[in-house]
């Protein structure tokens, strides 16, 4: 269930023979360069970034290190992006083979182009969203923005009290989707209000951001919502607890073409090789990464693998920085 062409894939994804073991070499990797004020959440994102990349751990960590340096130089203090931010697009550009320089330049201009198409500002929300819009479309024109704004208006529409910038990126990735973006908007709150009745999840953003992700399956909204249900459901019946924060894990893993038992057993075996090899993890990051892995375990090699991979990795980022804003809102 790809949301995008095979031939706007980034060349040269590789899949590890086992997950976990490249992932735990890759994070050391990077830990090594770890500074004082980087959080661990952001070593272990940049690392589920490069998990599919082909290379020696070491030197796309220090590439990765490079890339982030001259982020943040050209970034600078007031763009938004802090430094465990940096460091997480910076492992999706070496990823994707994308020089830093021509991201920012690029950046700059996508953003002169939301300016043009009416689209509020979104902070470090429209950097994701350019992000994904340099994936999904490559070369970025007026038309697709237009077309991102047109995506925005109509999510909105349905629900104007829980749309905003931290929707951006979804905006973004269903810019590569065909069809009329009233219609997407549409789509989009039938999946919303199926998830709501068939699996009893509680409405709000991050049910919307499910709807959002699920959307990209193309299929009816009673059938990837039942799919989904049937994920609560056997991860309950595992002893694991479904909270808010689990929805775009489960989202991610509705587009795994396996049985439900499997996928369950998959994440909860890894989740607990995690909790046993990553003392200082807690068990709702156990649950997250065990979900990126066992996507990537279970996905094989199809066309899904990057672009969904890339999806759950942005979303995993925007969750980050919406948590520090409101802290930082608590705080004052």
């Amino acid at each position: 269930m790809p949301f995008r062409a095979p031939e706007n894939e980034a060349p040269g994804l590789e899949l590890p023979a086992e997950p976990l073991a490249h992932f735990e070499v890759l994070l050391t990797a990077l830990d090594a360069g770890r500074g004082w004020l980087q959080d661990r959440v952001a070593l272990r994102l940049a690392a589920i970034a490069l998990l599919i990349t082909p290379g020696d751990p070491g030197r796309l960590a220090a590439t990765t290190r490079s890339v982030a340096a001259v982020l943040k130089e050209r970034l600078g203090w007031f763009s938004g992006v802090d430094e465990s931010v940096r460091l997480v697009i910076a492992a999706q550009l070496v990823k994707a083979g994308d020089h830093p320089d021509v991201f920012v330049d690029e950046l700059e201009r996508i953003r002169e182009l939301f300016r043009e198409a009416g689209v509020r500002r979104g902070g470090v929300y429209e950097v994701f969203a350019a992000l994904v819009l340099r994936r999904v479309v490559g070369g970025v024109e007026a038309l697709h923005v237009e077309r991102f704004a047109q995506i925005y208006r109509a999510m909105k529409k349905h629900h104007w009290w829980l749309t905003g910038p931290e929707d951006f990126p979804a905006c973004a990735m269903l810019v590569g989707r065909p069809g009329d973006p009233e219609a997407m908007g549409t789509g989009i709150d039938e999946i919303y209000r199926e998830l709501h009745d068939r699996a009893g999840l509680a409405r709000g953003d991050a049910l919307q951001t499910a709807a959002n992700l699920l959307y990209l399956a193309g299929v009816e909204a009673a059938t990837i919502a039942g799919r989904f249900a049937l994920l609560v459901e056997g991860f309950r019946g595992a002893g694991v607890s479904v909270g808010r924060d689990d929805y775009d894990e489960l989202a991610i893993l509705s587009f795994v073409a396996q049985p439900v038992e499997q996928v369950v057993a998959t994440v909860t075996e890894l989740k607990g090789q995690l909790r046993e090899r990553l003392r200082w993890l807690g068990k709702g990051p156990a649950l997250s990464l065990a979900a990126s892995l066992a996507f990537v375990r279970l996905a094989g090699q199809g066309t899904a693998l990057g672009t969904l991979a890339d999806a759950k990795l942005l979303l995993d980022m925007q969750a980050i920085v919406t948590a520090r804003q409101a802290a930082a809102v608590a705080a004052t």
